[in-house]
Protein backbone atom coordinates (compact mmCIF):
# COMPACT_ATOMS: atom_id res chain seq x y z
CA UNK A 1 0.00 0.00 0.00
CA UNK A 2 1.09 3.58 -0.68
CA UNK A 3 0.28 6.03 2.13
CA UNK A 4 0.78 9.78 1.80
CA UNK A 5 0.94 12.21 4.72
CA UNK A 6 -0.91 15.34 3.63
CA UNK A 7 0.26 18.84 4.56
CA UNK A 8 -0.39 22.37 3.37
CA UNK A 9 -3.33 23.81 1.47
CA UNK A 10 -5.30 22.56 -1.51
CA UNK A 11 -2.54 22.99 -4.09
CA UNK A 12 0.00 21.15 -1.94
CA UNK A 13 -2.45 18.36 -1.19
CA UNK A 14 -3.07 17.93 -4.91
CA UNK A 15 0.65 17.50 -5.61
CA UNK A 16 0.98 14.98 -2.79
CA UNK A 17 -2.06 13.01 -3.89
CA UNK A 18 -0.96 13.01 -7.55
CA UNK A 19 2.53 11.70 -6.74
CA UNK A 20 1.15 9.01 -4.43
CA UNK A 21 -1.51 8.02 -6.97
CA UNK A 22 1.11 7.58 -9.68
CA UNK A 23 3.22 5.40 -7.39
CA UNK A 24 0.23 3.30 -6.30
CA UNK A 25 -0.71 2.85 -9.95
CA UNK A 26 2.80 1.65 -10.84
CA UNK A 27 2.90 -0.74 -7.89
CA UNK A 28 -0.67 -1.92 -8.53
CA UNK A 29 -1.67 -1.29 -4.93
CA UNK A 30 -4.09 0.80 -2.85
CA UNK A 31 -3.67 4.48 -1.99
CA UNK A 32 -4.29 5.71 1.55
CA UNK A 33 -4.29 9.25 2.92
CA UNK A 34 -3.09 10.18 6.40
CA UNK A 35 -4.38 13.57 7.60
CA UNK A 36 -2.66 13.55 11.01
CA UNK A 37 -0.27 16.34 9.99
CA UNK A 38 -3.18 18.66 9.13
CA UNK A 39 -4.40 18.57 12.73
CA UNK A 40 -1.04 19.51 14.26
CA UNK A 41 -0.36 23.03 15.47
CA UNK A 42 2.44 24.58 13.42
CA UNK A 43 3.89 27.99 12.61
CA UNK A 44 2.35 27.86 9.16
CA UNK A 45 -1.21 28.66 8.09
CA UNK A 46 -3.80 26.25 9.54
CA UNK A 47 -5.04 23.83 6.86
CA UNK A 48 -7.89 21.34 6.48
CA UNK A 49 -8.40 18.30 4.29
CA UNK A 50 -9.59 19.70 0.94
CA UNK A 51 -9.43 16.91 -1.64
CA UNK A 52 -13.07 16.02 -1.10
CA UNK A 53 -14.03 18.68 -3.67
CA UNK A 54 -12.82 16.26 -6.36
CA UNK A 55 -14.07 12.92 -7.59
CA UNK A 56 -10.90 11.08 -6.53
CA UNK A 57 -10.42 7.63 -5.02
CA UNK A 58 -8.60 6.96 -1.74
CA UNK A 59 -9.09 5.66 1.75
CA UNK A 60 -8.09 7.18 5.07
CA UNK A 61 -5.59 5.74 7.48
CA UNK A 62 -3.71 6.76 10.60
CA UNK A 63 -0.69 4.94 11.92
CA UNK A 64 2.09 5.12 14.46
CA UNK A 65 4.50 5.01 11.54
CA UNK A 66 3.05 8.26 10.20
CA UNK A 67 3.36 10.02 13.53
CA UNK A 68 6.91 8.74 13.85
CA UNK A 69 7.82 10.17 10.45
CA UNK A 70 6.43 13.58 11.36
CA UNK A 71 8.16 13.75 14.71
CA UNK A 72 11.45 12.38 13.40
CA UNK A 73 11.44 14.04 9.98
CA UNK A 74 14.72 16.03 10.37
CA UNK A 75 16.59 12.87 11.37
CA UNK A 76 14.86 10.78 8.69
CA UNK A 77 15.69 13.43 6.09
CA UNK A 78 19.35 13.29 7.08
CA UNK A 79 19.40 9.53 6.53
CA UNK A 80 16.95 9.28 3.63
CA UNK A 81 18.60 6.33 1.88
CA UNK A 82 18.53 4.19 5.00
CA UNK A 83 14.92 5.02 5.87
CA UNK A 84 13.81 4.45 2.28
CA UNK A 85 14.72 0.79 2.83
CA UNK A 86 12.39 0.83 5.86
CA UNK A 87 9.48 2.17 3.80
CA UNK A 88 9.80 5.96 4.28
CA UNK A 89 10.07 8.26 1.27
CA UNK A 90 10.65 11.98 1.81
CA UNK A 91 11.58 14.69 -0.67
CA UNK A 92 14.59 16.94 -0.18
CA UNK A 93 13.30 20.12 -1.78
CA UNK A 94 9.72 20.93 -2.73
CA UNK A 95 10.19 21.38 -6.50
CA UNK A 96 13.15 19.02 -6.99
CA UNK A 97 12.28 15.66 -8.54
CA UNK A 98 13.85 12.60 -6.89
CA UNK A 99 14.65 9.93 -9.55
CA UNK A 100 14.76 7.26 -6.83
CA UNK A 101 10.97 7.58 -6.88
CA UNK A 102 10.99 5.34 -9.95
CA UNK A 103 12.73 2.51 -8.07
CA UNK A 104 10.46 2.36 -5.01
CA UNK A 105 8.96 -1.04 -4.31
CA UNK A 106 6.74 -2.51 -1.61
CA UNK A 107 4.70 -0.71 1.02
CA UNK A 108 5.74 2.94 1.35
CA UNK A 109 4.89 6.01 3.45
CA UNK A 110 5.38 9.32 1.63
CA UNK A 111 5.93 12.73 3.21
CA UNK A 112 6.86 15.89 1.36
CA UNK A 113 5.56 18.40 -1.16
CA UNK A 114 6.46 16.65 -4.45
CA UNK A 115 5.82 19.85 -6.44
CA UNK A 116 7.13 18.51 -9.72
CA UNK A 117 5.00 17.23 -12.59
CA UNK A 118 7.49 14.42 -13.24
CA UNK A 119 6.07 12.54 -10.25
CA UNK A 120 2.71 12.03 -11.96
CA UNK A 121 3.34 12.74 -15.65
CA UNK A 122 2.89 9.05 -16.46
CA UNK A 123 -0.79 9.26 -15.46
CA UNK A 124 -1.43 12.95 -16.20
CA UNK A 125 -4.73 12.31 -18.00
CA UNK A 126 -6.02 10.24 -15.10
CA UNK A 127 -5.02 12.96 -12.66
CA UNK A 128 -6.72 15.59 -14.83
CA UNK A 129 -9.91 13.55 -14.87
CA UNK A 130 -9.74 12.85 -11.14
CA UNK A 131 -9.37 16.54 -10.37
CA UNK A 132 -12.82 17.31 -11.77
CA UNK A 133 -14.78 19.60 -9.48
CA UNK A 134 -17.83 17.78 -8.12
CA UNK A 135 -20.07 20.75 -7.31
CA UNK A 136 -21.46 22.84 -10.21
CA UNK A 137 -20.89 26.59 -10.14
CA UNK A 138 -23.63 28.76 -8.69
CA UNK A 139 -24.79 32.38 -8.65
CA UNK A 140 -22.26 35.03 -9.65
CA UNK A 141 -19.64 32.36 -10.38
CA UNK A 142 -21.81 31.12 -13.25
CA UNK A 143 -21.84 34.66 -14.64
CA UNK A 144 -18.04 34.83 -14.41
CA UNK A 145 -17.70 31.42 -16.09
CA UNK A 146 -19.89 32.65 -18.95
CA UNK A 147 -17.72 35.73 -19.43
CA UNK A 148 -14.62 33.54 -19.33
CA UNK A 149 -16.01 31.32 -22.08
CA UNK A 150 -17.05 34.23 -24.29
CA UNK A 151 -13.79 36.23 -24.14
CA UNK A 152 -10.03 35.87 -24.62
CA UNK A 153 -9.90 35.26 -20.89
CA UNK A 154 -6.74 35.48 -18.80
CA UNK A 155 -6.68 34.53 -15.13
CA UNK A 156 -4.38 36.57 -12.87
CA UNK A 157 -3.64 35.14 -9.44
CA UNK A 158 -2.22 37.63 -6.95
CA UNK A 159 -1.41 36.08 -3.61
CA UNK A 160 -0.35 38.28 -0.75
CA UNK A 161 -2.12 37.33 2.52
CA UNK A 162 0.02 34.87 4.47
CA UNK A 163 3.03 35.56 2.23
CA UNK A 164 3.16 38.90 4.01
CA UNK A 165 1.40 38.40 7.36
CA UNK A 166 2.79 34.98 8.31
CA UNK A 167 6.46 35.18 9.34
CA UNK A 168 7.17 31.57 8.41
CA UNK A 169 5.66 31.92 4.93
CA UNK A 170 7.24 35.33 4.38
CA UNK A 171 10.69 33.96 5.14
CA UNK A 172 10.30 31.12 2.62
CA UNK A 173 8.43 32.68 -0.29
CA UNK A 174 8.95 35.81 -2.32
CA UNK A 175 5.89 37.95 -3.08
CA UNK A 176 5.37 38.68 -6.77
CA UNK A 177 5.56 42.48 -7.20
CA UNK A 178 3.67 44.81 -9.49
CA UNK A 179 6.53 44.81 -12.02
CA UNK A 180 6.08 41.06 -12.53
CA UNK A 181 2.37 41.53 -13.22
CA UNK A 182 2.99 44.59 -15.41
CA UNK A 183 5.31 42.61 -17.69
CA UNK A 184 3.00 39.59 -17.75
CA UNK A 185 -0.05 41.68 -18.64
CA UNK A 186 1.92 43.53 -21.34
CA UNK A 187 3.11 40.24 -22.86
CA UNK A 188 -0.38 38.75 -23.04
CA UNK A 189 -1.82 42.01 -24.38
CA UNK A 190 0.74 42.05 -27.19
CA UNK A 191 -0.38 38.61 -28.36
CA UNK A 192 -4.11 39.03 -27.68
CA UNK A 193 -5.09 42.70 -27.99
CA UNK A 194 -8.65 42.08 -26.78
CA UNK A 195 -7.82 40.18 -23.61
CA UNK A 196 -10.22 40.10 -20.71
CA UNK A 197 -8.52 39.70 -17.32
CA UNK A 198 -10.04 37.80 -14.41
CA UNK A 199 -8.21 38.67 -11.20
CA UNK A 200 -8.22 36.36 -8.18
CA UNK A 201 -6.64 37.79 -5.06
CA UNK A 202 -6.79 37.90 -1.28
CA UNK A 203 -5.91 41.61 -1.45
CA UNK A 204 -8.14 43.25 -4.05
CA UNK A 205 -7.46 46.74 -2.67
CA UNK A 206 -3.75 46.30 -3.39
CA UNK A 207 -4.66 45.21 -6.91
CA UNK A 208 -6.81 48.29 -7.48
CA UNK A 209 -4.03 50.58 -6.26
CA UNK A 210 -1.05 48.94 -7.94
CA UNK A 211 -1.95 46.97 -11.08
CA UNK A 212 -2.65 48.73 -14.37
CA UNK A 213 -4.54 46.69 -16.94
CA UNK A 214 -4.62 49.48 -19.51
CA UNK A 215 -7.73 49.49 -21.68
CA UNK A 216 -8.43 45.80 -21.13
CA UNK A 217 -11.61 44.55 -19.47
CA UNK A 218 -10.97 43.59 -15.84
CA UNK A 219 -13.07 41.37 -13.57
CA UNK A 220 -12.15 41.30 -9.87
CA UNK A 221 -13.16 38.11 -8.04
CA UNK A 222 -12.83 38.11 -4.25
CA UNK A 223 -16.01 36.51 -2.91
CA UNK A 224 -15.01 32.82 -2.87
CA UNK A 225 -13.68 32.54 0.66
CA UNK A 226 -12.86 29.88 3.25
CA UNK A 227 -14.38 26.51 2.30
CA UNK A 228 -15.41 27.93 -1.09
CA UNK A 229 -11.98 29.32 -2.03
CA UNK A 230 -11.38 26.32 -4.31
CA UNK A 231 -13.89 27.87 -6.74
CA UNK A 232 -11.21 30.39 -7.68
CA UNK A 233 -9.06 27.51 -8.93
CA UNK A 234 -12.07 26.12 -10.76
CA UNK A 235 -12.62 29.44 -12.53
CA UNK A 236 -8.90 29.85 -13.28
CA UNK A 237 -8.93 26.47 -15.00
CA UNK A 238 -11.71 27.67 -17.33
CA UNK A 239 -9.71 30.68 -18.54
CA UNK A 240 -7.92 30.46 -21.88
CA UNK A 241 -4.62 31.75 -20.47
CA UNK A 242 -3.10 32.11 -17.02
CA UNK A 243 -0.78 34.46 -15.16
CA UNK A 244 0.10 32.65 -11.96
CA UNK A 245 1.76 33.56 -8.69
CA UNK A 246 4.43 31.46 -6.98
CA UNK A 247 1.62 29.39 -5.58
CA UNK A 248 0.71 25.73 -6.01
CA UNK A 249 -2.93 26.86 -5.99
CA UNK A 250 -2.65 28.88 -9.20
CA UNK A 251 -0.16 26.38 -10.69
CA UNK A 252 -2.95 23.80 -10.60
CA UNK A 253 -5.46 26.30 -11.96
CA UNK A 254 -3.21 26.68 -15.01
CA UNK A 255 -2.41 22.96 -15.26
CA UNK A 256 -6.11 22.06 -15.29
CA UNK A 257 -6.70 24.58 -18.08
CA UNK A 258 -7.50 22.34 -21.08
CA UNK A 259 -6.90 24.98 -23.77
CA UNK A 260 -4.25 23.44 -26.10
CA UNK A 261 -3.08 26.94 -27.10
CA UNK A 262 -2.91 28.36 -23.59
CA UNK A 263 -0.24 30.83 -22.56
CA UNK A 264 0.95 30.39 -18.98
CA UNK A 265 3.21 32.98 -17.37
CA UNK A 266 4.92 32.07 -14.10
CA UNK A 267 7.54 33.79 -11.93
CA UNK A 268 11.16 32.72 -12.34
CA UNK A 269 11.67 32.57 -8.58
CA UNK A 270 9.28 31.02 -6.10
CA UNK A 271 11.33 30.75 -2.93
CA UNK A 272 13.47 33.21 -1.00
CA UNK A 273 16.47 30.89 -1.14
CA UNK A 274 16.88 29.98 -4.81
Amino acid sequence: MVTVLLSGGLGNQMFQYAAAKALAKRLNTDLAIDTYNLSKKTQTTVRNFELDIFDTEYKFTSSLKGKLLIKGRPFIQKHRDFFLKLGFFTDTYAILYQPVFEKIKGSILMSGYFQNEKYFKSISQEIHTGFSFKVPLKGENIEIATRIAQTESVSVHIRRGDYISNKHAASNFITCDKEYYRKAIAHISTIHTTSSFFVFSDDIEWVRENIDFGNNTVNLIDWNKDSLSYIDMQLMSLCKHNIIANSSFSWWGAWLNANPEKIVIAPNRWFSEE
